[in-house]
């Protein structure tokens, strides 16, 4: 009788989310173009999570920590909600148990579920509102022209647009710290939203296909499921990047599920569902930084995060790590936080460990590296008497969950292809430990540039190098300085431990023969920087201190933007489009680019296009296919669907298996007469006597594809 009572005024909260939820089954089921695509969005990506968490009187924080629980409870719960359909219904006879209906009923009920707990409980939580300012329409505006730029850059091939955006971030910064009046320290969150979304939508929205590296291997498993409705958790390929991609729910489950409900092209959802969930990180990253230190030095730091070209360059997008990265940064933000009840810490830390589990086999095995050797030493302080928190905020406890939720998973999905991985790589490492060690081409290019070594390619990226340097030095600096002056940074000694080790980390890549070719030195760097990049400002911060010898706190943060604003604008390729030297930023300079060099990094629709027509005519029997290194790893790969076992690599060596095999060549092939290999390059020339006597079976102006006529020993 009572909860009849209550439901005759239903609170607001349960009233919009039962009516927004009422419109987008409604949109669904009429398939209204762009609207579903919208409001399918916008309901997968925020509304669940966030009734979750209110129903449950879990969305206690202020307003951008409410919004950064939600969007992770809310990835979970699509994960693991498409998982448990994915083996419940195919036991009582339906086949794709990933479709449209059963994932919106299912969603259905979640909501409702927790709508209805929300009147029972008649749960009170004051609401996190953020009050209107004249400032809003400026930080609105940054976004939105990072947005519109890179649209622009497409159509008309003008950066106009992008170049403003970039002027008024570096201005915008600048007099906010300078003058408080500008930008006050309570909009610092919104700032630091509104230019990581400008700095990472300009760039993932630059054509209008798939661009980077890992995104084409993630297409691929990302249509293995949607295609079949199910997620074959046994599948295996002789491609480790197929492979280990189909075992996390990140790029199989959770696309999937999006593309059903919100009827949405794989394409964009690599190119605004992943970026969105990047562009949140360093709002996460601020509010772990300014629990930890003064708020200026936590925008700065984070300003300092997000202009690194490793954060948001093309070639650091993988949709598996953004993932990764955003439950491993709410991990930490759970673990450090100080006032958490408990329980809600415990459930936080489980179902953020599950989600960091499916999303990312790297990150896992990082982030308990991290913790375990935390917990450690911590313990070996405690026990020697060096003085350390009573409680400490990283547990036992923490781990062995932690522990057990990766290893089961990683041994019982695809064959166990993520823990063998790790496995293979520290066997790896080991045989060549000695041989390698004294050996500079054992690390990587990144790693010995960022040690000073090579040669730059003119006078500005000499300028550029420098000051990338001069952040470096300041890092180690602030690290000096926490090491030697703790007492006046206030920082826990859970994050300063955390800090010590992630620098750790970066100089395994230095020490350790080939450690990190497997991760790539750029996301070694960028991950440690989560953690790292505050100790760039007070490393800043002490010696500009030490230079003006005054303790003027202010004066030295502001100093230092001396090196954060040209830093940023180099990173971003503003100077070099401005002076016109030689960029590797696609927004701003990809009307001026080498064709060779910016074919690798993007893909023309023409190229897609034939690798479909290929694709389509291989269905109905199997063919092994030729192409370059760059065709065989993008485009063939995602647009293609094909894999290690259904191609080769072409090269002036190349001998066919018989006369059943295609030839793909791409435009750079076709036109710029390269053939490019995994190390090496051949003019078109150089394998004439290959394809010469081949016949065209497809053509469209700038992609070929030749059918073999003769058949000649295997290649080996």
């Amino acid at each position: 009788m009572e909860i009849l009572n209550r439901s005759k005024s239903f609170p607001a909260f349960v009233q919009f989310a039962m009516l927004f939820q009422i419109f987008t089954n409604i949109i669904v089921q009429l398939d209204v173009p762009y609207v579903r695509q919208i409001v399918g969005f916008i309901y997968l990506t925020f509304v669940p999570g966030f009734v979750v968490l209110k129903a449950f009187k879990l969305a206690k924080g202020d307003f951008y920590e409410t919004l950064l629980f939600s969007v992770g409870l809310n990835i979970v719960l699509l994960m693991f909600i498409g998982l448990f359909l994915n083996w419940l219904l195919p036991i009582v006879g339906l086949a794709s148990p990933l479709s449209t209906l059963p994932l919106l009923v299912t969603m259905n009920f979640v909501v409702l579920l927790s709508c209805l707990w929300y009147c029972i409980k008649d749960t009170n939580i004051p609401s996190n509102n953020l009050a209107l300012s004249y400032h809003l329409p400026l930080l609105f505006t940054i976004p939105l022209l990072g947005i519109l730029g890179a649209l622009v850059v497409n159509s008309f091939g003008n950066n106009f647009l992008l170049l403003l955006m970039l002027m008024i971030i570096a201005g915008f910064v600048a007099l906010g710290i300078v003058y408080k009046k500008i930008l006050p320290t309570k909009f610092y969150p919104l700032a630091i939203l509104a230019i990581s979304v400008a700095l990472v939508f300009h760039t993932s929205l630059i054509t209008s296909y798939i661009v980077g590296w890992d995104y084409h291997s993630e297409y691929h498993v990302f249509q293995l499921t949607n295609n079949a409705a199910h997620w074959n958790s046994t599948f295996n390929s002789w491609d480790d990047r197929i492979a280990t991609g189909n075992s996390m729910l990140s790029v199989t489950i959770l696309p999937t599920t999006y593309s059903k409900i919100a009827n949405m092209d794989g394409t964009w959802l690599l190119k605004i569902l992943y970026p969105l969930l990047l562009s949140l990180l360093p709002l996460a990253l601020y509010k772990i930084y300014s629990a930890q230190m003064k708020k200026e030095v936590a925008f700065l730091a984070t300003f300092f995060l997000v202009s690194n070209l490793a954060f948001f360059g093309i070639e650091g997008f993988s949709a598996k790590q953004i993932i990764g990265e955003y439950f491993y940064v709410l991990l930490f933000l759970v673990i450090l936080k100080e006032k958490t009840n408990t329980f809600e810490k415990s459930l936080f830390f489980v179902l953020f460990s599950a989600g960091l589990v499916v999303s990312h086999y790297s990150m896992s095995y990082i982030f308990l590296f991290l913790i375990l050797t935390s917990w450690l030493l911590l313990t070996i302080m405690h026990f020697l008497n060096i003085r350390v928190r009573t409680t400490l905020r990283i547990t036992l406890n923490m781990i062995l969950i932690f522990f057990t939720i990766s290893f089961a998973w990683y041994i019982f999905t695809s064959s166990s292809t993520p823990f063998n991985a790790i496995l293979k790589v520290g066997e790896q490492i080991s045989e060549n430990f000695q041989a390698d060690f004294f050996n500079p081409s054992a690390r990587t290019t990144t790693v010995l540039r960022g040690l000073g070594e090579g040669q730059t390619i003119s006078f500005g990226h000499q300028i550029g190098q420098i000051i990338f340097y001069i952040t470096e030095f300041f890092i180690v600096v602030g690290i000096v300085k926490m090491l030697f002056k703790k007492e006046h940074m206030n920082l826990s000694k859970e994050y300063a431990l955390l800090s010590v080790l992630n620098l750790g980390i970066l100089m395994m890549c230095i020490i350790i023969p080939n450690f990190a070719r497997y991760f790539r030195a750029e996301r070694f760097y960028e991950i440690s920087l989560l953690f790292l990049a505050p100790f760039c400002v007070f490393g800043g911060e002490s010696i500009f201190q030490f230079i003006s010898r005054r303790k003027n706190s202010t004066l030295a943060l502001n100093l230092i933007l001396i090196f954060l604003i040209p830093f940023f604008l180099f990173e971003t390729g503003f100077i070099y489009e401005i002076t016109e030297d030689f960029n590797y930023s696609l927004p701003l300079s990809m009307y001026r680019m080498d064709r060779i060099l910016l074919y690798r990094r993007i893909t023309d629709g023409r190229e897609v296009t034939a690798a479909c027509w290929l694709s389509n005519y291989m269905s109905s029997s199997h063919f092994l296919v030729y192409g370059d290194f760059i065709s065989t790893s993008h485009v063939l790969t995602s647009y293609g669907m094909m894999s290690a076992e259904d191609f080769r690599q072409l090269s002036n060596t190349t001998q066919f298996r018989s006369s059943n095999n295609y030839i793909y060549l791409r435009g750079v092939n076709v036109i710029e007469g390269k053939i490019e290999g995994i190390s090496n390059s051949w003019n078109t020339s150089d394998i004439s006597p290959v394809i010469d006597s081949q016949n065209i079976v497809y053509f469209n102006g700038y992609c070929e594809i030749l059918f073999t006529t003769t058949t000649s020993p295997t290649n080996p």
